[in-house]
């Protein structure tokens, strides 16, 4: 479908949301999505929060130029993205309403696809000159964890 980067959706199984023009860094965006990509819709929901509330600090892995250091587990530099996390979280409370809809279970859901896109240049112009704002589009694939049916071994 156009404007989506994810290429074997399956509209049955799977539930997507996309945010547009979103006002927040993409560089920034892009280390948060990969803290939350693989895991439980509600986990990623919960560690967004403790993100938000500067308890739990997100790895800069890619693009770390300045950032400072952070007590943690196997965590030497990082960040707490506030912005980005508001934002965030308000995209996965519209993907789990998406799943809702959908008839799919909402405790079972796991986000296999998160992705970060430039937006254009928006210009913000200002008393002396003007400065560009920080825009990027967000897409967010989710998809009902299989239960594995435990198979009877015959004699």
């Amino acid at each position: 479908m156009k404007g989506y980067s994810f290429q074997n959706y399956d509209s049955k199984k799977m539930a997507r949301a996309k945010a547009n023009y979103a006002p927040i860094s993409m560089k920034t965006t892009y280390e948060v999505l990969r803290l939350i990509r693989g895991r439980n819709l509600d986990q990623a929901v919960t560690m967004l929060g403790e993100v938000k509330e500067a308890k739990r600090p997100v790895a800069f892995l890619k693009y770390r130029k300045d950032v400072p250091h952070r007590k943690g587990d196997g965590l030497s530099i990082g960040r707490f993205p506030r912005k980005v996390s508001i934002e965030l979280i308000e995209l996965l409370t519209l993907v789990k309403a998406n799943a809702k809809e959908k008839g799919l279970k909402e405790d079972a859901l796991i986000i296999i696809h998160a992705a970060v896109n430039s937006g254009p240049n928006l210009w913000h112009y200002g008393r002396i000159r003007r400065r560009r704002r920080k825009s990027c589009h967000v897409e967010v694939v989710v998809q009902e964890k299989e239960q594995k049916k435990k198979e009877v071994k015959k004699k």
